[in-house]
């Protein structure tokens, strides 16, 4: 009963069955404010609960409430209590504190300030049903990362529901403990990585797919690359995509462009206007940075690339699978088991097998994205570094989430594929990702919750 279950399930329900059970531990067991740069986006969040879509000024108003039960450590109030410090038993007695909105304080975003309105109006939404009940800071947090771990959930099933080949990859990557922690938070990535999927995988569908482009994909994509340049605008990136969909699925060459404007121009406009009202810009601020220092050039930069990933290697790969926590208290995942999932990633394409194989053009179109978008996150990184910097010390792994599958894509390999294909290979595969997935995320649950791994 048990092997007929297994052999037939379906990869997104397995996805849908994990992200239930583990995104829930996730919201609950991780400490609050505890996920990288929670505390400004749980701000932020409050700041378009009041009808703020646009913050140029990094300075918003909040209740006095939240910014005593946040803990950002931007404010500058002697006062304010950092809860990440604080054992359980204490902070649970903010529980209890209402929220009281007629006494407020100023408080500093500008780390988020400049970050498009669309991944906080879901947990907006939360937060101002909870501002008309008088509920505490603390409650608003955890409802606010429920619903982002739904829209993740949602978002993200129907993704692996239209991927044509690579499932057990992709489902690897989007139940990556990592991946799951800022699902599970009250980042802008929850969001931004669920579209991000999303749109690689229905470009996968339509590269392919050997049927005309329909109307609906072509809506379909738009408005997902619209809602990445509304939540991380770098990631809009993922829309060139669309030159792996092959010439046969078009009449001619001005079928190619009017599919292809509809489907590009909403999200690049939007990029252009939004940074032209908010003020921001991430790579115009690199670029400045570029000029300001001196001497720099492109191949002092693709050599500060090198040396960052050389130096600071295990900490790159440490924050791409499994790093939790933020600043004052920080719990990665144990360094063997970092290697051992980049291996299991890198072995899974090998030997899943699928009825398509993406062309050799299409995997170079797939390298060339993630390059380009590996080298504009390093550079808008290094525009937070200070002149004279001699490694990138900003960036970290979960950047590269969204642009992750392009890359183990690559690795497919038909030969290897065929030597596989056989029932009961792909049936073990199937148990041991099902088994290595949960064990996985158990022991980041453990880690979680206790703050280490004391038998490891």
């Amino acid at each position: 009963m048990i092997k007929y279950i297994l052999k037939n399930i379906k990869v997104e329900t397995i996805f849908l069955f994990f992200c239930l059970v583990f995104g829930f531990i996730f919201v609950f067991v991780t400490a609050p404010f505890a996920v990288a740069d929670e505390s400004s986006h749980f701000l932020k969040a409050w700041d378009v609960s009041q009808g703020h879509f646009i913050q140029k000024n990094p300075l918003i108003t909040v209740p006095k409430s939240i910014g005593n039960s946040v803990g950002n450590v931007i404010l500058s109030s002697p006062n304010i209590i950092d809860v990440m410090s604080l054992e359980r038993n204490e902070y649970l007695s903010y529980f209890n504190k209402p929220l009281n909105i007629h006494e407020t304080q100023k408080v500093d975003i500008a780390n988020v300030a400049g970050y498009p309105f669309l991944p906080y109006l879901a947990p907006a939404f939360i937060f101002k049903i909870c501002e008309l009940l008088n509920l505490s800071p603390l409650l608003l947090m955890y409802f606010g990362r429920l619903i982002n771990l739904i829209i993740y959930i949602i978002i993200v099933y129907y993704g692996i529901k239209l991927l044509p080949l690579g499932k057990n990859m992709f489902l690897l990557i989007v139940l990556m403990p990592m991946s799951l922690s800022e699902a599970a938070s009250l980042s802008a990535d929850s969001l931004n990585m669920a579209l991000s999927f999303f749109t690689t995988c229905l470009f996968l569908k339509l590269a392919l797919n050997k049927e005309k482009i329909q109307r609906n994909d072509v809506v379909l994509l738009s408005l997902s690359l619209l809602g990445i340049a509304l939540s991380k605008q770098i990631y809009i990136l993922l829309g060139l995509l669309f030159f792996m969909i092959l010439k046969s699925n078009f009449d001619n060459k001005k079928d190619i462009i009017t599919h292809f404007l509809p489907i590009i121009l909403p999200s690049s406009i939007t990029v252009v206007i939004w940074n032209f009202i908010s003020g921001y810009s991430g790579i115009i601020n690199s670029m400045v940075s570029f000029q300001s220092s001196n001497g720099f050039n492109t191949s002092n930069f693709l050599n500060m690339v090198i040396d960052t990933i050389i130096m600071k290697f295990n900490y790159i790969i440490t924050s791409f699978v499994g790093y939790f926590g933020w600043l004052t208290k920080c719990y990665p995942l144990p360094i063997f088991l970092v290697y051992l999932y980049l291996i299991i990633l890198v072995i899974v394409p090998l030997i899943e097998t699928t009825k398509f194989q993406l062309s050799a053009k299409q995997k170079i179109i797939n390298f060339l994205i993630f390059s380009l978008g590996s080298l504009v996150l390093f550079t808008i990184s290094f525009s937070w570094e200070p002149v004279g910097s001699k490694i990138i010390n900003g960036i970290q792994g979960r950047y590269f989430i969204p642009f992750i599958p392009l890359f183990f894509l690559v690795l497919q390999n038909k030969k290897i594929n065929n030597y596989f294909d056989k029932e009961k290979i792909q049936f073990y595969l199937k148990v041991f990702i099902i088994s290595f997935i949960g064990i996985m995320l158990s022991i980041s649950s453990y880690i979680l919750y206790y703050g280490r791994i004391s038998f490891f």
